[in-house]
């Protein structure tokens, strides 16, 4: 394993607990999760919501209002991991190995303790979304089109 690779998943698992930190605190997630009365929906559509926020406004018009837009660009998106994933290229195994040890990490340190109980269900639905967005283009649709049906519902935020 070179310190390149460990430094890569590290600052992937950063960047995810970063992510669900902040979009925790979002107005956004406030209110849906107040709206849905479902913790595994809120956390989806904020998730969503927030990976619309990295693009431009003309951008998210666009996705919103084209589907086959959308799933060109969330193909690009689960892509993006193709390397630890799966490519036609193949994957770097060490990569592919400290990848896959990362995830079960974080869903570990938020799973359950000794006695069963959850330590923290909300921060582990998020990791566990994360990585079915991350690696499911169906999965990102099916959000996509709750999403939508939610906005359509007049979200506030």
């Amino acid at each position: 394993m070179s310190l390149l690779e460990l430094h890569k998943i590290q600052t992937t698992k950063s960047s995810w607990q970063d992510f669900v930190e902040y979009s925790i605190q979002t107005p956004f997630y406030t209110e849906t999760k107040a709206k849905t009365q479902s913790l595994v929906e809120a956390i989806q559509l904020t998730l969503f919501h927030d990976y619309l926020s990295t693009f431009s406004p003309e951008e998210k018009s666009e996705f919103l209002s084209s589907p086959d837009a959308f799933q060109a660009s969330a193909e690009k998106f689960v892509n993006i991991l193709e390397g630890v994933r799966y490519s036609q290229e193949g994957y770097n195994q060490k990569e592919r190995s400290l990848f896959l040890g990362m995830l079960k990490s974080l869903l570990k340190e938020h799973k359950a303790d000794e006695n069963g109980e959850r330590k923290d269900l909300e921060r582990y639905h998020f990791y566990r979304c994360i990585i079915r967005f991350c690696s499911d283009k169906e999965y990102i649709f099916r959000v996509y089109e709750k999403y939508k049906s939610y906005l359509s519902q007049g979200s506030g935020v």
